[in-house]
């Protein structure tokens, strides 16, 4: 027991270190985003890809991450991600424009993905899954406690030493944690198939996450014929790779994992909570910014209440769903956060923003262990690196639509080229600052809060109807005799 004890804490010494780091990174880089588009003279188009690089380098290569891990081994994969996003933070820390700084944080995302698909599937082949859910919690609690530090921080590295140093930051932690994982990772998890890759799949699906993220960006910003013809795109690719799968002998995506609802429901969950929250940190960075006109290093202190709240209901969470079960547990947080989305579209005080923030980080703190815990048990261990990479990937592509949802209803109220003016000048005391302007913008992102609030609620049915499921080592069981 005691031993057993001792090789879970030595993983989730590596893995709470790769999610303090992932969190730092998310972070710095909404704090620091009027500062960057600023200095490199980026648009609102290009100042929202410094972000959505990451996510879309991470998102396309989870399917392939999560496969090679259940034909390979973990570890070897966790390690080479650790690498790639050490190195793509010193290029992005180095970058002379926003175009190298979208490729850098494109490169980093796929680093990113390795290391989000792989330490909860690391967890899982460790982890008593009587208890998952709790050590799921804590493991989740270093990415806010990463996140919390960054947004302490990171104002204030900014005022003192310059946006590409909370890059820069970043490579001296990654070798660390790259050293300490080869001294303490060792990989448990002994493959059970042939390693066939189903390069056709992986192509394919490469092609319709690519498509769909660039069209839903498109979309955004006013390209709707050429979004159209991507989301068109994506549909073919996704046909395509559904066929393909079905016909396969050793599939990239074994599409029986749908059969069982205490999956689909959370994933389609998980999928919409993303889209209902994705943007609010940045909004919130924005909103205190540009229109309040606070420092990055204040900015940075009013998110925390967030991250705070998440830290303490993010462990309390896992504990009640170990106790209680997943689905009320998380539709209790899924409407506490709906809730606290629908009370920031109603508010002006910063007063009342930081209480409603801070309601916004127990909703998502109930929500996100309980339903990472129902996703990964619900699945054999031969398919936990596809199902780590699902849920990433929907959180991807929902976190992608969040913000564009945000760009949409900023373009509904403010021209595009008003709003990207507004958003560097808030860095060079420009003139375009007018009080009109900024109060436009507000309105704008208070509309984004209530869109949020609405997609929020549409997640509690599907987090619900999974009630009635079986538990989920029957579900895993009953996968295994399909």
């Amino acid at each position: 027991m005691k031993q057993e004890f001792r090789r879970i804490l030595e993983v989730l010494s590596v893995t709470t270190l790769v999610n303090f780091l992932t969190g730092f990174n998310a972070r710095l880089a909404i704090v620091g985003l009027p500062t960057i588009a600023s200095s490199l003279g980026a648009d609102l188009w290009q100042s929202i890809w410094i972000i959505q690089g990451y996510m879309l380098g991470s998102t396309v290569i989870q399917l392939v991450v999560g496969r090679l891990a259940d034909l390979y081994g973990r570890v070897r994969l966790f390690n080479l991600g650790v690498a790639i996003f050490g190195l793509s933070a010193l290029s992005a820390g180095a970058a002379p424009n926003s175009t190298v700084l979208i490729v850098s944080r494109l490169l980093q995302g796929i680093g990113g993905a390795f290391l989000m698909s792989l330490t909860i599937t690391l967890l899982t082949d460790y982890v008593p899954k009587e208890r998952l859910a709790t050590w799921l919690g804590i493991n989740q609690v270093s990415w806010r406690v990463g996140a919390l530090v960054g947004l302490s921080v990171s104002g204030f590295i900014i005022d003192a030493l310059g946006w590409r140093w909370i890059f820069l930051v970043q490579l001296p932690i990654s070798l660390f944690i790259l050293l300490w994982s080869h001294a303490r990772l060792k990989d448990i998890y002994v493959p059970v198939e042939r390693p066939v890759i189903d390069i056709t799949g992986f192509t394919l699906f490469t092609a319709f996450m690519s498509a769909l993220l660039v069209g839903l960006t498109l979309h955004g910003y006013g390209f709707a014929d050429v979004s159209l013809a991507n989301l068109a795109l994506s549909f073919v690719a996704l046909t395509l790779f559904v066929f393909n799968e079905l016909r396969t002998r050793s599939p990239a995506l074994d599409l029986r994992l749908f059969k069982s609802w205490a999956f689909t429901g959370g994933i389609i969950a998980q999928l919409l909570y993303s889209v209902g929250f994705g943007a609010s940190m940045t909004l919130l960075a924005l909103y205190f910014q540009v229109v309040k006109g606070y420092s990055p290093s204040l900015t940075g202190l009013l998110i925390t209440p967030y991250e705070l709240a998440f830290l303490v209901f993010g462990v309390l969470g896992g504990y009640l769903s170990d106790l209680v079960g997943y689905p009320i547990v998380s539709s209790v947080g899924l409407a506490i956060s709906s809730f606290s989305l629908f009370s920031l579209y109603t508010v002006n005080t910063t007063t009342r923003i930081l209480m409603y923030e801070s309601l916004l980080g127990m909703g998502t703190g109930l929500f996100v262990s309980p339903n990472t815990s129902s996703i990964m048990l619900s699945v054999p261990p031969e398919r936990r690196g596809v199902a780590s990479s699902l849920r990433t990937i929907s959180f991807n592509v929902g976190f992608v639509a969040s913000l564009n949802i945000a760009v949409l209803s900023i373009t509904n109220f403010i021209p595009y080229k008003m709003a990207s003016m507004l958003i560097t000048s808030s860095q060079t005391g420009s003139t375009l600052l007018t009080s009109s302007g900024t109060a436009l913008l507000g309105h704008a992102i208070k509309y984004s809060f209530l869109v949020q609030s609405i997609v929020m609620a549409s997640a509690i049915p599907f987090s619900i109807s999974r009630l009635k499921q079986a538990a989920p080592s029957q579900k895993a069981a009953a996968f295994r005799g399909l």
